[in-house]
This record gives structure tokens, C-alpha cells and sequence, in this order.
């Protein structure tokens, strides 16, 4: 919704709280009971000083899971770039690199993003890269079917506009390999 506001030049009309960078712990409580979709991203940690959202990983799930990487200025004698991913729930992600002299290429970004490890990821959905085995560790709650999954993850950055355009080309191309495997195997 704020999206959208913001798209038809209205991001003044929008409730006070709507466009808060943080909220409350009352205004949280109130949205949330509202829905619990209202709830995503409402709970990772606060940024710190000069920190960026460089790219938001957002989940179709029920609370709507936000996955947040941010990047922010670190060292004064020798200045770096130091990234940090962050959810709701306190994961701890293992990213590779922590930390760079300049700004990361997109490429360097997708190896960033594909090559991320957590302790609760499932070694065989690593296989397809880590944002795409978000959508594969939900396939197989539903049957194994991809298609309802096409759209559970979406990537998107203001830094890095053609992130999103790579993901969702990737993401067609995930359902459409499970759909050609349906149909060979009907066959």
C-alpha cells in the first residue's frame, strides 16, 4: 500500500504511522491485530548509525517475513563498506563479504545474496541458491506444486533496480523446470 501511495505521488496522505521508519510497540500491537500480514519487517533490529536497506527480501508469508540487507560505512583511516543481513527472528546469517573497499557489482550482489547460509537451511534447497530455496523450502509443504510459490518471494532494491528483474526471471524459470518435469513425468 505504501508503494502504491508513493507511486501516485500521495505519500502524504498516507497515516502518520503508515510511513514511520519504526514503530511503536502500541502501534505495532494495533496493526498486527488488524492483520497479521501488518506485522512484516516490523520486528528486525533497529538500524544503526548511516545504516541502508541496499535490498528487502519480502515473504508471502502470513506475518509477511521481511529479510532486510543493509550496508553502512564502517573504519575511518581506511573507509569499507559493511553489510549485515537481518530478519524478525534473530537468524544469523552467514554472508560472504562482510565487509568491501567499494560498492558491490549486481553480480557481486546475486553471489552475495545466492551464497548466503544459515544454520536452519536445508543443505538440498541451497542447491537453487539461497532467496530461490525460499520459495522451495515452502513448495514442499504444498504438494510439491511450485505454482503457488512463483510469487512467495520478492526482491527488490533501490540501489540495484535490475535485482528484482533477475529474480523474477529466475523464479519463471524455477516453476517453468518443475512444470516440465510434471509433464515429462505424466507422459
Amino acid at each position: 500500500m505504501i508503494r502504491d501511495f508513493y507511486e501516485q505521488g500521495r505519500l502524504d496522505q498516507l497515516v502518520p504511522v503508515l510511513a514511520a521508519d519504526e514503530l511503536s510497540d502500541k502501534d505495532r500491537e494495533g496493526l498486527g491485530a488488524i492483520h497479521p500480514s501488518f506485522m512484516g519487517g516490523e520486528y528486525r533490529p533497529s538500524y544503526r548509525r548511516n545504516e541502508v536497506e541496499i535490498v528487502r527480501i519480502e515473504l508471502d508469508s502470513t506475518t509477511s517475513d521481511v529479510i532486510s540487507l543493509r550496508a553502512r560505512p564502517i573504519g575511518r583511516t581506511r573507509p569499507r563498506i559493511g553489510y549485515t543481513l537481518v530478519d524478525e527472528y534473530e537468524t544469523e546469517y552467514k554472508i560472504r563479504p562482510t565487509r568491501t573497499a567499494c560498492p558491490l557489482t549486481l553480480g557481486q550482489l546475486i553471489t552475495l545474496l545466492d551464497d548466503v547460509d544459515t544454520d536452519v537451511t536445508e543443505r538440498e534447497w541451497l542447491r537453487h541458491g539461497w532467496v530461490l530455496s525460499l520459495n522451495e523450502s515452502n513448495r514442499t509443504l504444498d504438494n510439491y506444486d511450485p505454482v503457488p510459490y512463483r510469487d512467495f518471494t520478492r526482491v527488490n532494491s533501490e540501489f540495484y533496480p535490475q535485482l528484482s528483474e533477475h529474480y523474477e526471471r529466475l523464479f519463471d524459470r524455477w516453476t517453468q523446470a518443475y512444470r516440465r518435469t510434471d509433464e515429462e513425468s505424466d507422459a
